[in-house]
């Protein structure tokens, strides 16, 4: 049987985990950082910086400078400008604190400002002034109205060293790179043509970063091909003497070079990835200027926001980054990501010369600013940049919602449990998550669409919650976490729970889980026991890992007693497991009679689901409409856009054309990722709709998927319309031909007709129409 997984519920997978150790960090200390957290106690904290400014006022000359750069200097970084304790998106959170971290310099930003400032004027011309000089630009974008200041100290740096060293050079590129930031690109090309010199030093990856700021300048400009051929180019030869590097050191053979032309089908497909910092980022604005280029896209755009808590409160020193759907499923690269800027006192931001594409934002924040609060950002929340767009996105932190009960590890063993959490006034529904803790963790969503702000969960529907964790290798079912299998059926497991609360669109609102590091914020603890029931013995067997001889017990079980509803529901989850991870299709055919045993004995839209999902992948359609009618009469509500999505297709594939575009015209509205928009386009072509009308589909509804361009389908459409100007008739007989093929099913002499001859736009859509149910 095939998993459908959605992003969303990985994220929520890697998010709850955090915030049940950030729960837990509670009695830990925080660390000392320039992004704002506290260390010590503020009168300790005020003792050492007036010990340590005495120090540095009582001595003069080389000493002076030589406490500058140990006191203040090389604190200054154990952190980059942008490493943070949390980082927050759409896609991806991470969390990181050091456990033996050095302690920080205590002094106060103007403190700081008034030591570097000195340092740069006076100190050695090395690469501590390099640091010194990056500290002080962040110090003054903090303060948000110093960019005169900020270039000031830059030109003062460089002409303190020599003209054609590499650190004239990287400090040349750094007032390049803020003046393309601030867009200022005649000032941004003025210093790119002073960095134009040989370095001996660091040579590869400061011409690197060169291209890289030349590709976006170019851009600006309006020069979108002259752009991509440069970052190409560069790509190569970078790529070419990363390659010798690795031969001469690491004994390896040099690296292949790949590069990306025009037209290739990779422009449409699955993005590049890269092994290095310098690589990644060429990757990604090679990326963009092909998706530009081919969408004929030549002007930038400029976007800004604030940052700050529902409060009003702005929230200054935070990052603030701007990722590309090419780049949202990697960790934030430090002080090298493509669109990256601190807040400034007011929260605000603001990045210029963005080239269009699709976005999402980032937050780096420290311990201090998130604890209690939450930024309610969900997976689809993409931001679509358009040519000349002044695009303006607002961050607003929400406090925790509060939960009440079952809290602090309190024992339930009624036959159901009574939650219930603090009310949101704006929230239309709630979706309430499970986390089962042990060893590892498995979360999973119990309950959705909850009206009130309390609900009586029976013990059924929370033995039925779960799936499967991994917690070893994924070609060996046995390897799946017990603790996942049983879920909340084991009375000797500990709980945790959540709730989301979103309003009438489905936007969320706030959650529960989150960071709560001190007694104010801390709250309620979201733990509880659930022992309404004892481990049978084939229980016992799943707990110890002996998942073979749990199989037969459960077997026994169910043949002993039909009525057995729990063996029955673990058998089917068992052999579910197994035939997912094992790739066993014995497995699977042994599963589908104890599903429709079990939706007998125990009705449920999830094992009628998967009922349905079975049938339709096996084109079973007497079946699948006979579960899809239980299904519906069991979810006792509006179906998901994605259950929408399949029975659009399921309908399209039964020959009701009609009805399946209205189907999938309503499912493509309410998915923001739009996964199942070829199998829309292809229903409105089999219809009888133009390329241009499904051209502007494809660009309403862009698909956002793991490392999917939401220009895919657009160019692909702007490829059969290319295609279609050599031989229209000809073109329409066999584009309607193919489609009258699909729609009938016959995807595997579709599949194999289009790897047959020579490639064309056609086949390339149609290959993709094949992939995407």
């Amino acid at each position: 049987m095939k998993i459908r997984l959605k992003v969303k519920h990985l994220v929520l997978f890697v998010l709850l985990p955090l915030s049940l150790l950030a729960i837990v960090a509670v009695v830990q200390p925080f660390s000392q950082s320039r992004t704002g957290s506290p260390s010590l106690s503020a009168s300790t904290a005020k003792d050492d910086r007036i010990k340590l400014l005495n120090t540095l006022s009582g001595s003069t000359g080389s000493k002076r400078i030589e406490l500058i750069r140990t006191k203040v200097i090389e604190p200054g970084n154990l952190d980059t400008s942008y490493s943070f304790n949390v980082y927050i998106g759409a896609s991806m959170t991470q969390s990181s604190q050091s456990e033996n971290e050095e302690p920080h310099s205590p002094l106060l930003p103007g403190d700081r400002i008034k030591f570097l400032q000195e340092y740069i004027r006076q100190g050695p011309a090395d690469y501590s002034m390099l640091n010194a000089v990056k500290q002080l630009l962040y110090e003054y974008d903090v303060i948000g109205t110093m960019d005169d200041e900020a270039d000031q100290a830059l030109a003062a740096a460089v002409e303190r060293i020599s003209s054609n060293s590499s650190l004239a050079k990287e400090l040349t590129l750094i007032r390049a790179e803020r003046a393309l930031n601030s867009g200022n690109f005649t000032a941004a090309e003025d210093l790119l043509k002073q960095a134009d010199f040989p370095v001996q030093y660091n040579d590869l990856e400061i011409d690197a970063h060169t291209a890289w700021l030349g590709g976006r300048l170019l851009f600006a400009q309006g020069k979108s091909r002259e752009a991509l051929t440069l970052v190409t180019a560069a790509l190569e030869r970078y790529r070419l003497e990363w390659g010798k590097v690795e031969n001469e050191y690491g004994g390896g053979e040099t690296q292949e070079i790949h590069s990306r032309k025009s037209g290739d089908d990779s422009s449409t497909g699955a993005f590049e990835q890269g092994s290095t910092n310098s690589e990644i980022r060429l990757i990604a604005l090679q990326t963009a200027l092909q998706a530009v280029v081919d969408m004929g896209i030549h002007t930038p755009a400029t976007l800004q926001g604030t940052l700050t808590k529902s409060n009003g409160t702005p929230v200054p020193r935070a990052g603030i980054f701007l990722r590309a759907e090419s780049e949202i499923y990697h960790s934030v690269m430090q002080d090298s990501e493509p669109y990256q800027i601190v807040t400034d006192e007011n929260g605000h931001f603001e990045f210029s010369g963005v080239i269009p594409g699709f976005y999402q934002l980032q937050i780096g924040v420290s311990f201090a600013q998130i604890d209690g609060w939450t930024w309610p950002v969900q997976s689809e929340d993409w931001i679509e940049i358009k040519p000349g767009d002044d695009f303006t996105k607002n961050i607003v932190l929400q406090p925790l919602l509060e939960l009440k009960s079952p809290v602090n590890s309190q024992v339930v063993t009624d036959s159901s449990v009574k939650f219930e959490w603090e009310p949101v006034k704006t929230a239309a529904y709630y979706n309430l998550s499970g986390t089962v803790i042990e060893g590892g963790s498995f979360t999973t969503i119990v309950r959705q669409n909850i009206k009130d702000n309390k609900v009586t969960i029976p013990a059924e529907e929370l033995y039925d919650a779960g799936g499967f964790s991994i917690s070893g290798g994924a070609d060996d079912w046995k390897t799946i976490d017990p603790s996942s299998l049983l879920g909340f059926a084991d009375p000797e497991g500990r709980f945790s729970w959540t709730i989301d609360a979103f309003d009438e669109q489905g936007k969320l609102l706030t959650r529960s889980n989150g960071y709560r590091l001190n007694d104010d914020t801390v709250g309620n603890l979201p733990f509880f026991y659930y022992k309404s029931r004892t481990l049978t013995a084939a229980d016992k067997l799943v707990k110890d890992k002996k998942l073979e001889q749990a199989l037969q017990a459960y077997r026994r079980d169910y043949a002993a007693n039909p009525q057995d509803a729990h063996a029955l529901k673990m058998l089917t989850h068992l052999l579910t497991a197994k035939a997912s991870y094992a790739k066993d299709k014995q497995a699977e055919d042994a599963t589908i009679p104890l599903l429709i045993q079990l939706v007998q004995l125990r009705p449920d839209a999830k094992f009628t689901f998967s009922l349905v999902d079975h049938y339709f992948d096996h084109a079973d359609w007497m079946n699948y409409n006979k579960y899809y009618s239980i299904y519906n009469e069991l979810v006792q509500e509006k179906p998901s856009s994605y259950v929408m999505a399949i029975h659009a297709a399921a309908l399209m594939f039964q020959g009701q054309l009609a009805e399946a575009r209205k189907q999938f015209a309503v499912a493509l509205e309410e998915d923001l990722s739009h996964r199942f928009i070829g199998s829309y386009l292809a229903a409105e072509l089999a219809a009888g709709q133009p390329l241009s009308s499904v051209l502007e589909l494809a660009k309403r509804y862009p698909e956002h998927g793991y490392r999917t361009s939401g220009y895919r389908w657009p160019l692909m459409i702007l490829k059969l319309q290319s295609e279609r100007e050599k031989q229209p008739e000809v073109f329409d007989k066999l584009l309607q031909e193919k489609l009258a093929s699909y729609v009938a099913g016959e995807s595997e002499a579709l599949q194999q007709w289009t790897k047959e001859g020579e490639p064309s736009a056609l086949k390339i859509f149609m290959k993709a129409v094949l992939e995407v149910s």
